[in-house]
């Protein structure tokens, strides 16, 4: 069986899937899931492609699984996802392949779904202005996961390129009652928000400290290696930080390890809790602080999203 990502859409509603990895994360992380750092294989030539290996094994479910899966961050110029492979999903009694799935779709979906579920946390519930900066894939996801969550009123919208948030802008108008706007510059866009979900390409910090809100909640997405970011130094090192995994966010978010370089000290002193610890204790978070949820994406969101997709499918 193969699912693809017309399927998986039809089969995986953001709200679904928010209470999927809600399931995930409630799991022993120590003794119920096994997730070991993803492989990668940097492509040495312009397109700074990147290939990926992503395991992992979710014992209470019984199946194990493997993402596959390359990154061409540059992918968006010519109107393509940076992020396209496939997952494989095998049970745990005899190791046969159950199915396969299309990554890219579920990749979209779980990515955002583990964003709206953070920020159900961590943004103030009186939220009602959201910034997206970026207009791809996960832009138009991460809208819908917001929207799920808390109730917005206004989406401002800014892009490198600036025809694609008005495209998108334009799409997401069958959100009725809500008011998207597109603007020129990131400050404009971010100034006045109480959630920002950064899910740009930029190699670079795009997004500064001195206009935030003293109580935005940030949803780091788009830089997912160890020399990438999207945020300013001033943002972690004011900011209560949290994460999927803190063993990737030690190796690869470089969200962390720069900053941690700069200062001296090692990135996960800048982590107050992961996921399955907020989940699990309310005194760990504050959502009337500043927030940052630097998202990596680990493979037991992919299995956990895979499974439930293939298992709606035989019903």
């Amino acid at each position: 069986m193969f699912l693809d990502n017309d399927q998986i859409e039809s089969l995986l509603p953001m709200s679904e899937c928010i209470q999927v990895m809600k399931e995930l994360f409630l799991l022993d992380a120590e003794k119920d899931i096994v997730n070991p750092l993803r492989a990668t294989m940097p492509l040495q030539n312009a397109t700074k492609g990147i290939m990926g290996m992503m395991p992992a094994y979710i014992r209470p479910y019984e199946v194990m699984g493997i993402k596959i899966l390359s990154i061409f961050p540059d992918n968006y110029k010519q109107g393509l996802s940076s992020h396209q492979g496939i997952i494989h999903l095998y049970e745990t009694v005899t190791g046969q392949l159950m199915t396969s799935l299309d990554a890219d779709g579920i990749t979209g979906i779980r990515t955002a779904a583990v964003s709206g579920l953070v920020t159900s946390l961590l943004a103030i519930p009186e939220a009602k202005n959201l910034c997206i900066l970026g207009s791809g894939v996960q832009a138009r996801k991460h809208i819908e996961a917001m929207l799920e969550v808390r109730d917005i009123k206004t989406v401002t919208l800014w892009s490198l390129n600036r025809s694609s948030a008005e495209r998108l802008a334009t799409d997401m108008e069958k959100f009725e009652g809500i008011e998207f706007i597109v603007c020129d510059t990131i400050e404009a866009a971010a100034k006045d928000a109480d959630i920002i979900c950064t899910v740009t390409a930029a190699t670079e910090p795009i997004l500064d400290n001195e206009y935030l809100k003293s109580h935005v909640h940030i949803n780091a997405v788009g830089a997912c290696t160890a020399s990438t970011r999207e945020l300013a130094s001033a943002i972690i090192n004011s900011s209560d930080v949290y994460v999927d995994n803190r063993l990737s966010a030690a190796n690869e978010a470089g969200e962390l390890l720069i900053p941690a370089k700069e200062n001296g000290h090692d990135a996960l002193d800048f982590i107050k809790a992961d996921i399955s610890e907020m989940l699990k204790d309310s005194s760990l978070y504050d959502a009337s602080k500043k927030t940052v949820f630097k998202s990596l994406g680990v493979a037991c969101e992919d299995i956990a999203a895979g499974l439930y997709c293939y298992t709606k499918s035989k019903t």
